[in-house]
Order: structure tokens, then C-alpha cells, then sequence
């Protein structure tokens, strides 16, 4: 099936491995030309080597913490491609702790981290798409139903709700589509170090953890990332034209409220 993805111009942040290089890898897949971003230079080389034998794949260094440094991603991408189609924004988790142990700085950080990178890179990116353009927020289960001791991603994810309202509302006239979605529990290096600070805190075997995690899941295992990365996908396609302002679960049914 053709998803109307090749040649389309698309940025993917925090690519170098997990759940956006598994999103990277399938737009090069599916023919698309793409840019994408890491912090840590020597991981994002790694990802751009293989990703290189698939497609036409550029990388650009960006901290996503610094403003400057996601505005340089938009523009350099935009120089590159010669324009943004998509916008496919993922980012890493903030620090692991609970609402009483962490600092003034884990909140600033985990605020600039999740919520202003999203403002910043929205805005520059539509400086340069046209209609038909489209934007995906990757953000956590944590926006619908908060998980202990991840508190600030509890509390600052759900901005990027109001963020993906607000943002698809206005861009939908000019034909921008804003749209997100919520990863559950995900075979990611990040989730691997998730479960290594629950068994120290808790006092338990790793394994012992993950049967306590997969048991809450209604399918009975924790997804692999090219899962969370074809639900982007069918965003970013043809198929979706009257999508926008939505935010997608792709928890395997974990989360349990009804809207």
C-alpha cells in the first residue's frame, strides 16, 4: 500500500535509538528523506550509519533542552530538504523521582525538555511547511494516567494536551495537521533503565518488575518500538486527512479511562 510518504521532507528528534530511530527507519522505508537528531553525537552517528543503507538520511547534533539548539535542527533540516513536510517530535524521558525529591532544577529541566522543545520546534518547523504538512508529538501514558515515582513526566506531559489542542486548531486552516500519540510501556534502553531504578528502589529483581509491568498490560507484553512507529507513520500518511488534535494511546490497553 502506498502511504503518500515518499520524497515527503520530515525532521525526527532523539533518533538515535529507541522509539525515534525506529520512527526514522520507517520512513526511509517507506522512501521519505529525512533528518535526524540526537544529543549524543556518537549514538547519532551510529544510528546515521545504518539508517544511511536504507535512504537518503542527514543528521544534525541538537540538545533538545536548548532552545538555540532546536531552532539550528529546524533550520538546518529546512536547508537541507528544502522544506519540512513532517515534524515527527520525540524526546527521552526526564529524570525518574517523586514529587517531594526532586529539585527546582529537575523541574526546569524536565519543563524545557518536554514542554518548551515542543513549542520551539513547532514554531520554526511551520515556518517552512506548506499545506499538507504534518505534525506528531510523541508523548508518554504518563499525559492519561500518571505512573509512581515518574512524576515530572505525570505533570508536564499533560501541557503538550494543551499544546496539541491549541496548535491543531490554529495551523488546521492552513492545513496543518497536529496530532499525538501516548507510547505505554515500550522495549526501549530507556524503559530497561526505568525498570533497573524501580527494582532498586523497591528492593526487587528486574525480572520481578517487568512480570508486575506486563501483568497490568492487557496484551500481556510490552510493545516493540516499530509498533509506536507505524501509528507516526499512519499519521504522517494519505490515510490521515481528518485527523487533528487527536492524541493516539498505543499502550496495548493499559491505560484504563475512557477519554
Amino acid at each position: 500500500m502506498d502511504l503518500g510518504i515518499r520524497n515527503k521532507r520530515v525532521i525526527v528528534t532523539a533518533a538515535s535509538r529507541g522509539i525515534g530511530y525506529a520512527t526514522a527507519k520507517r520512513f526511509l522505508e517507506e522512501g521519505a528523506r529525512v533528518v535526524i537528531s540526537s544529543h549524543d553525537e556518537n549514538k547519532l552517528k551510529e544510528a546515521y550509519s545504518k539508517l544511511r543503507e536504507i535512504g537518503e538520511v542527514h543528521y544534525v547534533k541538537a540538545d533538545l533542552t536548548s532552545v538555540d539548539e532546536v531552532i539550528n535542527l529546524v533550520r538546518k533540516s529546512n536547508d537541507i530538504l528544502g522544506g519540512i513536510d513532517v515534524l515527527a517530535y520525540v524526546t527521552g524521558s526526564p529524570k525518574p523521582g517523586n514529587f517531594l525529591e526532586l529539585s527546582d532544577n529537575d523541574w526546569e529541566e524536565g519543563f524545557k525538555l518536554l514542554l518548551m522543545s515542543a513549542v520551539v520546534a513547532i514554531r520554526e518547523s511551520v515556518k517552512y511547511m506548506r499545506s499538507g504538512g504534518r505534525i506528531i508529538l510523541s508523548t508518554s501514558m504518563t499525559l492519561r494516567q500518571p505512573i509512581d515515582n515518574l512524576d515530572l513526566s505525570n505533570v508536564i506531559r499533560l501541557s503538550l494536551a494543551g499544546l496539541i489542542k491549541s496548535a491543531s486548531k490554529l495551523l488546521a486552516p492552513r492545513g496543518i495537521l497536529v496530532n499525538g500519540i501516548m507510547p505505554g510501556w515500550t522495549l526501549t534502553e530507556r524503559v530497561d533503565q526505568l525498570v533497573k531504578d524501580r527494582a532498586r528502589r523497591q528492593g526487587k529483581k528486574e525480572e520481578e518488575v517487568i512480570a508486575e509491568i506486563t501483568k497490568e498490560i492487557p496484551m500481556a507484553r510490552m510493545a516493540q518500538p516499530e509498533e509506536v512507529a507505524n501509528v507516526i507513520l499512519f499519521l504522517a500518511s494519505s490515510l490521515s486527512t481528518y485527523v487533528t488534535g487527536a492524541i493516539i494511546p498505543v499502550d496495548g490497553g493499559i491505560t484504563r479511562c475512557t477519554f
